[in-house]
């Protein structure tokens, strides 16, 4: 584990997940994915907790690609840099607040909504320029697969690490210094 987070912490440390078009660039391709592979991810999620088809796709696509559209569209105006009121000591200054990336994320999923519970947080982490090791619940097995074999396919492999046949264990976390652990 403590490997791979270095690896990740590397690719974030090169710069290229700050920059806005790179960051849209993958929310698209997010957005592609389960676009694309609609019916799998419906398919692991009815394996795994025996939802139908509607309840699936109700409770866990639409919320994803609600949100990842909701990114794409605000993303732009949430990087720009923010004028800030200036005082006594600052009005000959340019005074901004810059949102900047925390680092390196690392995302747990749950078992009771496989796909919406690790996909969700991993949009907010890429919008925000983060890199990514993300964690889905091995109790929702199917899903974990999926997610397993479909993020590589479509994400930076660099800055988006599957770490699902790797159990996490808790001092492992503390000791590799996560910017986040969602």
């Amino acid at each position: 584990m403590e490997r791979e987070v270095q690896r990740v912490r590397q690719a974030f440390l090169s710069g290229r997940s700050r920059s806005l078009r790179f960051r849209l660039q993958q929310l698209e391709a997010l957005r592609r994915m389960v676009q694309e592979r609609e019916k799998d991810i419906l398919a692991a999620i009815a394996a795994d907790l025996c939802k139908s088809e509607f309840n699936a796709y109700s409770q866990e696509v639409i919320t994803v690609l609600g949100e990842i559209d909701f990114m794409l569209e605000n993303l732009p105006e949430w990087v720009t840099a923010k004028p800030v009121k200036k005082n006594l000591l600052t009005m000959l200054d340019e005074a901004y607040i810059q949102p900047q990336p925390l680092g390196v994320v690392l995302i747990i999923g749950a078992w009771n909504y496989p796909f919406v519970l690790s996909i969700q947080p991993l949009i907010g982490a890429i919008a925000a320029g983060n890199a990514v090791i993300i964690k889905p619940s091995e109790l929702s097995e199917n899903t974990a697969k999926i997610v397993a074999k479909l993020l590589p396919q479509y994400l930076d492999q660099l800055f988006c690490s599957n770490s699902c046949n790797d159990p996490i264990k808790k001092d492992e976390m503390e000791d590799s210094e996560m910017s986040r652990i969602e």
